[in-house]
């Protein structure tokens, strides 16, 4: 384009000033509750069902854009229907949770309660009290008699020092005893009575259960050799398997919830015990092990465990899972407003766990919400909307149902034919950005007249504006300025014809391009050559 420089958009006063409409009242329509596809002009009895119509809702009760935009419709039922739908409320609360880290465990013996039974010196076994594995043992009991040279000689040399009465040489002897395992108790009973024991007893030194027993009765055991394991199950361990990923999110003070297959419906609260430092190269998992409390013996190693690590823990804003609902933008929930009113409203979530999800935005603790029943709800609102939703299609553009400030975005897309016209004519370039404003219009009213026949006017107007703003020439910038008032046409001429005929816009065309403009009222102008204008009307 010749000139460089750029002036205001041109001023359109006129085009802000709001007028009021009427429009003729549509029929009343009806339709059957059971058989809604069925839509009748007058009232009578569904040709289906027999059931009498009820009165449909006609576009004159439509929602207004700004409801659409971010809420659906409000649905009103009857109170007898609601009983029967099974409708329960509930209210956003402040509920402490987080996210959960879900690993696989195993219940393994507590390392630190496993007792291992051995002899520190040579001999036979004479006498074995227990005899197979699982045999409970208290601290005290007998496990075994032990025939040994050795303990004899030891025995020998003790009796000896209490004859000789010399008490560093019995304090030795003593000492011997005790590093070959003999009990206290046997040394002084020894004491007492003075007189060798060729088997020797020797005693349980801890509760538990026995686990392993490797001999039996009339063996020869060696020194350091295992005779038997005493286990104590009143506490076990479960070592988690928690994937590498979530590693960093576990800490000793991590809660823990615990469930066993063997034990369905119990939930046993725990803590952990320990964070094994290395990660698993073949599995690529950490092990982190809990000590859980086993008093009652129901836990048993080898059993499976489902371990799971509640992170992040805080209080939150939150709703029963239950209660949400998904659809095609997203989740939502029914609010009750009372009345028998409800409406789905749209939610922002953040959080899910142990029931309940996170509401970051949407509704409100003040909010009464449906958690169960909203699912037939929701299917009323979704079919009223559909209905409405086909009005406003049959709607022509006359009829459409604008407030003041929507025709006046609208205008918008006028004013910037206008624009265009003006620079065209003028011969300064236009400014992409004052046009941004008109080209967002489409956006901003499309949530309410997107299904409306005004949407593809508004869509094909955006991107002839969009083209406007990337043209960098004059014929682009006139293919553009065509292609806008080409889709603003039937706007102008059947939406609002009166209200731009008394703000003086015209609607012109080249005789011999038959390319179209926009103008205000006066001598026409064509900014496509030389040709005259055409009044369009």
């Amino acid at each position: 384009m010749s000139s460089i420089r750029t002036k205001a958009i041109y001023p359109l006063l006129l085009l802000i000033l709001f007028s009021h409409y009427s429009w003729a009242e549509e029929a009343t329509q009806y339709t059957c509750p059971m058989h809604p596809h069925y839509i009748a002009t007058d009232m009578g009895s569904c040709p289906i069902c027999g059931m009498d119509l009820v009165a449909l809702e006609t576009a004159g009760s439509m929602p207004s854009a700004e409801t659409e935009a971010g809420e659906r419709a409000v649905v009103t039922i009857a109170p007898e229907t609601i009983q029967n739908m099974g409708v329960r409320y509930g209210r956003a609360e402040m509920t402490a949770f987080g996210s959960r880290v879900r690993a696989y465990g195993v219940v393994a013996e507590s390392e630190r309660l496993r007792s291992e039974v051995s002899s520190r010196v040579a001999g036979w076994l004479e006498r074995l009290s227990v005899t197979a594995v699982g045999d409970p043992i208290k601290k005290g009991d007998l496990l075994y008699q032990l025939f040994s040279p050795d303990l004899v000689a030891a025995q020998r040399d003790y009796v000896s020092a209490l004859q000789g009465g010399n008490q560093q040489r019995i304090r030795s002897a003593a000492v011997r005893l005790e590093a070959l395992g003999v009990s206290k108790g046997f040394i002084k009973s020894l004491r007492k009575q003075g007189k060798v024991v060729d088997r020797v007893p020797f005693y349980a030194v801890t509760d538990g259960t026995l686990s392993e027993l490797r001999v039996r009765e009339g063996a020869y055991v060696r020194p350091g050799e295992t005779l038997a394991v005493i286990q104590d199950y009143r506490t076990v361990w479960i070592n988690a398997a928690v994937a590498e990923k979530d590693l960093s999110e576990v800490s000793m003070e991590t809660p823990v919830q615990v469930i066993l297959p063997n034990l369905p419906g119990q939930v046993i609260e725990s803590q952990i015990d320990y964070i094994h430092p290395t990660v698993d190269p073949d599995s690529r998992t950490g092990r982190v092990r809990l000590a859980l409390s086993n008093q009652a013996g129901r836990l048993r190693p080898g059993a499976y465990a489902d371990v799971l690590f509640e992170i992040d823990l805080a209080r939150r804003l939150a709703v029963e899972e239950s209660a949400l609902l998904i659809g095609e933008t997203g989740p939502y929930l029914v609010v009750a407003l009372g009345d028998g009113r409800f409406q789905p409203r749209s939610v922002r979530t953040g959080r899910s766990s142990g029931g309940f999800t996170e509401i970051l935005e949407g509704v409100d603790s003040e909010d009464l919400i449906v958690v169960s029943g909203q699912f037939l709800i929701d299917s009323e609102s979704a079919l009223r909307e559909s209905f409405q939703k086909l009005q406003r299609i049959k709607l022509g553009l006359d009829q459409l149902p604008l407030s003041q400030q929507q025709l006046a975005m609208l205008d918008h897309m006028i004013d910037a034919a206008l624009y265009i016209h003006e620079a065209l004519v003028d011969g300064y370039d236009i400014s992409p950005d004052q046009l941004q404003p008109a080209r967002e219009i489409r956006d901003l009213l499309w949530p309410g007249f997107g299904a409306t026949r005004l949407g593809p006017i508004m869509q094909g107007a955006a991107e002839a504006i969009e083209l406007a703003q990337q043209a960098r020439t004059e014929s682009a910038l006139q293919q553009a300025l065509h292609q806008l008032v080409s889709e603003l046409q039937p706007w102008v001429l059947n939406g609002r014809r009166d209200h731009y005929q008394q703000q003086g816009v015209r609607l012109y065309q080249d005789q011999q391009a038959q390319q179209l403009w926009l103008q205000l009222a006066g001598e026409p102008v064509n900014p496509y050559g030389a040709a005259d204008g055409e009044l369009v009307e």
